[in-house]
């Protein structure tokens, strides 16, 4: 028997990297649904639980491994169709985009919220609803900039004017970082905090570091000023990341811990203060980058 492992080891060591798709969607469903169970009934069989975690960590493992070739396959379908095509190659395509998709996002958010604020005489909703009005106004700005650049007589003249909004949005940035103040100042002495029924929390925490991520690419991406608009519209986006994070923060400390206990106000106002530290030093940076590339220009 140990010859046999021994001389065969490379083909079994394959097979259980490596089973059957059908196998694997199998496995996926039994491991999600055993896992609800044991995250849902804390009081289960501890011998269950420990089975229960061993299978979803080899799904995972075996799952993670066979993703590569799958994303390599549904790439290339992507980029052999006209209009996925000029949407992964075109990097200004997919700012625009996603600036006017967060447009109507925040539009709906907003409306949702400071209404809400108003009918249920919440200070902590209308706060929230205050946040997304600004975010929808510097966005409207952004959009109607970007709508128009067909109409300038020459890219000199289309820079200049981008960078006068890039300048206007860093100062609209200072008052968005008053309605973040307002909700972090009511999670501190309030107790104020999001919360989610079931396991939307999960999805929620998945969301905050999936646009955190991607807003930081993205700033990295469009760190020039070659396109102003587009420049504002992704330190947009990283201060929408930051307050997803800190509202997933509120939220796990809620579900999880005691929200009226000192490390909640401390994680709290450490975080809170954190992010609205990094979204004035980014209306700073925003007004006297745009300010230096003016005098650039004019000389």
């Amino acid at each position: 028997m140990k010859a046999w492992i021994k001389s065969n080891w490379k083909s079994i060591l394959k097979k259980i990297l490596y089973p059957h798709g059908a196998l694997i969607i199998f496995l996926i469903i039994l491991s999600t649904v055993a896992l609800i169970y044991s995250l849902a009934f804390k009081d289960a069989n501890q011998i269950v639980a420990y089975v229960t975690y061993f299978v979803s960590a080899y799904t995972l493992t075996v799952a993670v491994i066979r993703t590569p070739p799958i994303i390599k396959k549904i790439k290339a379908m992507l980029y052999a169709n006209r209009y996925s095509n000029m949407y992964l190659t075109d990097k200004e395509l997919r700012a625009r985009i996603s600036l006017y998709g967060g447009f109507a996002v925040n539009n709906i958010y907003a409306v949702y919220n400071f209404c809400s604020g108003l009918f249920f005489g919440s200070v902590w909703l209308v706060a929230i609803g205050v946040y997304y009005i600004i975010l929808s106004v510097m966005r409207l700005g952004l959009v109607r900039k970007d709508r128009h650049r067909a109409e300038y007589n020459s890219k000199a003249e289309e820079r200049l004017d981008g960078i006068i909004s890039y300048i206007k949005c860093g100062k609209l940035m200072f008052l968005l970082n008053v309605a973040v103040t307002g909700f972090v100042v009511q999670m501190i002495w309030q107790n104020k905090s999001y919360s989610y029924p079931g396991f939307l929390i999960y999805a929620s925490a998945a969301y905050a570091f999936f646009c955190l991520t991607t807003a930081i690419i993205n700033m990295a991406k469009y760190r020039s000023l070659e396109k102003p608009v587009l420049s504002a519209a992704k330190m947009l986006s990283f201060s929408c990341a930051l307050i997803s994070l800190l509202s997933m923060q509120t939220a796990m400390l809620t579900q999880f811990g005691d929200r009226k206990a000192f490390f909640a106000r401390l994680m709290n106002g450490f975080t809170g203060g954190t992010v609205c530290f990094l979204i004035f030093g980014m209306a700073v940076y925003m007004v006297r980058r745009g300010k230096k590339e003016l005098k650039k220009m004019e000389s």
